[in-house]
């Protein structure tokens, strides 16, 4: 049998949640609700400033090759700050 690991990515950016303001002010940060599946990549805006976040839930071996690697690294920052 031959097994295929599959990667699903999807991009909730330029949606306007930080719009959104029940009465508490606008929100700090935004999370799509989906349940946690493997190999899924989300792209949200930030809440400040021009950028894009990425969340990522991947397998412990391959999110080990994210967080050593330098060229990627170079353009982002691991777990930021929401303030």
């Amino acid at each position: 049998m031959i097994y295929i690991e599959c990667y699903y990515s999807t991009s909730w950016c330029r949606f306007p949640f930080y719009e959104a303001n029940f009465g508490w002010g606008k929100p700090l940060m935004s999370i799509p609700a989906t349940e946690e599946l493997k190999n899924l990549i989300t792209l949200t805006d930030i809440s400040y400033g021009d950028g894009i976040e990425v969340r990522l839930t991947l397998k412990e071996e391959d999110m080990a090759i994210f967080d050593n690697n330098e060229e990627l690294l170079a353009y982002a920052s691991l777990n930021p700050s929401v303030i």
